[in-house]
């Protein structure tokens, strides 16, 4: 066999080995490519209408003094988002920041037993400048929430407070994202006990930016009102709690529906 033979039959068998080697490098290129492409941001794949799936929402409300005022959001990121109202940012408005995660999930272990949900208030006692606070979780059992208005507990006070210290050490930064809102039916009137001689429908004056009516006088002889806000126009948690620190103001509560015994 001549050597010009040999050298092409070698030549002719080491080409499937060789195609086999192209096609290796080819596929280790190609998911080296793929493997070092960003990913697309979940945060805006999970968006609809531009709006972002919270986990967690915290609203806290006015008091005396110059307390903060804002809603904040645990995003399914676990980046938060803060609307400021007052006494928290120079500017109020929305603000997008990523919070220290070690906190955020001791918050959400502290959280996530049912029993945390529903404490028992009846012995503790009231608190008169305490804030308006109320929680939403998306838990995947179901939506849980929460609303204190003047009693609380320790265990309450501990979330809240490490809420709290989130949003004051975050740094936040002007943002045009918005969260999707979990629809429910917030409460809009509320009775109120005005202080002697002062006059309802002046009183009301300082509240029209809420849409504020006077649904009906509850007694003919005391300043006792039922007082409505307009649903689409500001929240209803700052609607009570501006109302329960004015100074004209003896007590203030939200008209809930009692419903009979079977």
């Amino acid at each position: 066999m001549s050597v010009k033979y040999m050298c092409t039959n070698i030549i002719e068998l080491n080409e499937p080995k060789c195609h086999r080697m192209k096609m290796y490098f080819i596929l280790i290129t190609y998911l080296f490519v793929i493997s070092c492409t960003p990913k697309p941001n979940h945060l805006l794949s999970t968006s609809q209408n531009g709006l972002i799936p919270f986990v967690l929402k915290y609203d806290r409300g006015p008091c005396f003094g110059q307390c903060p005022v804002y809603t904040f959001y645990l995003l399914q990121d676990h980046t938060a988002l803060v609307y400021a109202k007052a006494n928290l940012m120079d500017t109020s408005g929305w603000y997008h920041s990523n919070p220290d995660q070690e906190s955020i999930v001791e918050i959400l272990e502290l959280i996530e037993p049912a029993e945390w949900w529903s404490p028992r208030l009846t012995n503790e006692p009231e608190i008169a400048d305490l804030p308006h606070v109320s929680m939403t979780y998306a838990h995947p059992q179901g939506v849980r929430t929460i609303s204190i208005q003047s009693k609380t507990t320790n265990s309450l006070e501990n979330v809240f407070e490490k809420i709290n210290q989130i949003v004051s050490n975050c740094m936040w930064k002007p943002t045009a994202l918005r969260p999707m809102e979990i629809e429910s039916s917030e409460p809009t009137n509320v009775i109120v006990q005005l202080k002697p001689g002062v006059d309802i429908n002046e009183w009301m004056g300082r509240y029209e930016n809420f849409g504020i009516q006077l649904v009906k006088r509850v007694s003919p002889n005391q300043q006792y009102y039922v007082v409505s806000k307009d649903p689409l126009r500001g929240a209803s948690n700052d609607f009570l709690q501006y109302i329960k620190i004015d100074p004209d103001v003896v007590d203030a509560q939200w008209d809930k529906r009692l419903q009979k015994r079977d």
